[in-house]
């Protein structure tokens, strides 16, 4: 193992990004915080876009360069050794410039709370929103299946009606023979009407939004 000028070691700590390419760190700690949030971020979400994933590539790698300025900070240290007031500034410098680009990543990604929020929101309301499209249109199909149940309802009154005022001689000339007519008028014609306005239903309207409420 070599070591640099400072007596630090040259070697490096080697991580997968989420594309595929390795990344070298400075440090043990580091290592293993890049590799934790790696897994809490692919652990709790779901990145199914590439952009998606090189987006979070950059956010683990910033937020690892965060945790190790902020340690320096607080020892007052790099791994070099003690930090110079110019070195100090500069970290102060580089965090002051990285958090916004990582909020601004993290809103990017759904990942604030904000926009957590949001995202729910907004499906909720969309959810709300096809419910009320399905009542809308269930609400038609009633009214259509009574409309046409009043209109059959009334022609059979008036079959019945022009049965029982009929001779016989009537009734053959009408196809009304029997009250067996009327009942199978029922059963292959009414039947259908009525149930027409349902078949139609299922197949147009419904198919659009069946199963996903």
């Amino acid at each position: 193992m070599t070591t640099g000028p400072s007596g630090r070691s040259n070697q490096t700590f080697k991580v997968k990004t989420l594309s595929g390419q390795d990344l070298e760190l400075q440090h043990p700690d580091e290592q293993k915080f890049y590799n934790d949030a790696q897994k809490k971020y692919i652990t709790e979400n779901k990145f199914d876009v590439a952009s998606d994933m090189r987006g979070l590539d950059r956010l683990i790698f910033l937020e690892t360069l965060m945790h190790r300025w902020t340690l320096w900070l607080g020892s007052g240290r790099d791994y070099d050794g003690f930090l110079s007031p110019q070195q100090e500034e500069q970290v102060r410098k580089n965090i002051k410039e990285t958090s916004p680009i990582i909020s601004t990543i993290q809103n990017d990604l759904g990942l604030t709370k904000s926009q957590r929020e949001k995202d729910q929101f907004e499906s909720v309301g969309a959810y709300i929103q096809k419910l009320q499209v399905a009542a809308k249109a269930h609400g038609i199909r009633r009214e259509k299946q009574l409309t046409r149940s009043l209109d059959l309802i009334n022609e059979l009154f008036s079959m019945t009606g022009t049965f029982l005022r009929s001779t016989e001689h009537e009734r053959q000339k009408l196809g009304l023979e029997s009250a067996d007519d009327i009942l199978k008028w029922i059963d292959e014609h009414m039947r259908a009407e009525y149930e027409e306005v349902d078949d139609y239903f299922r197949e147009n309207d419904q198919k659009f939004w069946v199963g996903t409420l």
